[in-house]
């Protein structure tokens, strides 16, 4: 038998089925997506692996509990819910499954975008209210097209590059970006021109934030450049709501100096029903659900158990976060 695998969080059968055919020793949560603590740390004690989720924040005391760890596989693009200085002094090897939702975020920030322009939720709302008395939709209805708009992504990874592609198909004007590094394959893919922050913001028409939050990426996206974006222009989160001054949005919307934004993600989650940005009318909100279909539902928990496969047999993961992944 195999070493044991935690599985913390409810994941798709089809990752399951792998692990059993691979001889894993394999312990499903009996909560599906509720996480005891309790349970946690007294099934990590002679855990090998573990499979977690956003849901569960793995911090230097829950590695506590055990001295067997030695995989941890997140079934998500995002890790700022894991304490990766302290897996690293435990020689703890983590990974994520960013190219299983990539397409699935970039699909919903494409549909942010035009529900946004196209002035689609307000429409709808204005036909369910009973305003629709007669003739044409009044003037607060007017839209615009996505074809031409300039397009300012944060962060060229995987979900960016996804959406830089989509958007580039759909007709969109110059693509800028920014990342830690420049990305020549995106830039020849796509035409994306790389720019520094402050370029972005002022120039484009609508700013997508793709990039994972870090120390370094916390309220990256601040008044400063919020007061730096056109007052025609929208801005589209769908990575980690701490990319965003919340304080400073909702200034920004409820004074008119950006046109809209669609959320998808929030610097508190769930985000409660009197919140402020729940009383703005220019804004699109959705429950953190841009990653989350049928399809990738299923093909990060293949993923994470072909990450679980191949460490055991090689000792590399294909997503490697922390330096003991590496052999």
């Amino acid at each position: 038998m195999k070493p044991k695998v935690l599985v913390a969080v409810k994941i798709h059968e089809s990752g399951l089925r792998m692990l059993r055919e691979a001889g894993f020793n394999i312990t499903v949560n009996p909560r599906g997506r509720v996480v005891e603590e309790d349970w946690l740390c007294r099934e990590l004690v002679d855990s090998w692996a573990l499979l977690t989720t956003m849901r569960l924040r793995i911090s230097r005391e829950i590695l506590g509990c055990s001295d067997t760890l030695r995989l941890i596989v997140t079934l998500t693009s995002g890790y700022d819910h894991i304490d990766l200085k302290a897996c690293e002094e435990k020689g703890i090897c983590v990974a994520n499954t960013p190219e299983a939702i990539s397409r699935a975020v970039a699909e919903h920030i494409l549909g942010l975008t035009l529900a946004l322009l196209r002035n689609i939720v307000r429409g709808d709302h204005y036909v369910r209210s009973g305003e629709w008395k007669s003739g044409p939709a009044p003037r607060h209805l007017l839209s615009s097209m996505l074809r031409g708009k300039t397009i300012g992504i944060v962060g060229m990874g995987r979900i960016g590059a996804a959406a830089a592609s989509l958007f580039r198909a759909v007709g969109a004007g110059r693509i800028y970006y920014w990342s830690r590094r420049r990305k020549p394959e995106a830039e020849a893919a796509v035409g994306a021109e790389f720019a520094d922050l402050d370029t972005l913001f002022r120039e484009s028409d609508i700013v997508v934030i793709a990039v994972a939050l870090t120390p370094g990426t916390r309220h990256l996206v601040d008044e400063g450049r919020l007061r730096l974006m056109k007052r025609t222009a929208f801005l589209i989160n769908t990575a980690r709501g701490a990319v965003v001054d919340t304080d400073a949005l909702v200034k920004a919307l409820r004074e008119g100096w950006i046109a809209g934004a669609a959320l998808d993600v929030y610097e508190q989650e769930p985000l409660p029903p009197n919140h402020p940005l729940t009383k703005t009318k220019n804004t699109i909100l959705t429950p953190h659900i841009a990653g989350y279909t049928w399809e990738s539902i299923e093909e990060t928990a293949v993923l994470a158990a072909k990450q679980v496969i191949a460490f055991y047999r090689e000792g590399k993961v294909f997503n490697p976060l922390t330096k003991p992944c590496i052999v």
